[in-house]
């Protein structure tokens, strides 16, 4: 569980720290599979009680995940493909 969280909140804090003061870059359209599939790498090489920590905090993720992505500062091909946290941040621009 203290890994889940520690996952999760690396996540959401890499991501915290690039808003964009300016408008959204990207459509919410175009952001939400993108965010979904990260979260789903995200999960893949997790022992089950982690990824059902981390689908439970889902709905907490999920909107700061596509705030970022929505910035433009982040590559959405490699954002999609990312499987790890220092994947993600090699995915921004």
């Amino acid at each position: 569980m203290k890994k889940v969280l520690m996952i999760s909140l690396s996540v959401a804090t890499v991501l915290s720290l690039t808003v964009m003061c300016g408008g959204a870059k990207h459509s919410a359209e175009e952001c939400a599979p993108i965010v979904d599939e990260m979260l789903t790498n995200l999960t893949a090489g997790q022992k089950p009680e982690d990824a059902a920590n981390i689908a439970t905090m889902k709905a907490t993720l999920v909107p700061v995940l596509q705030k970022e992505c929505m910035s433009g500062k982040f590559d959405l091909t490699c954002l999609k493909s990312a499987k790890s946290i220092p994947a993600i941040q090699a995915c921004k621009k």
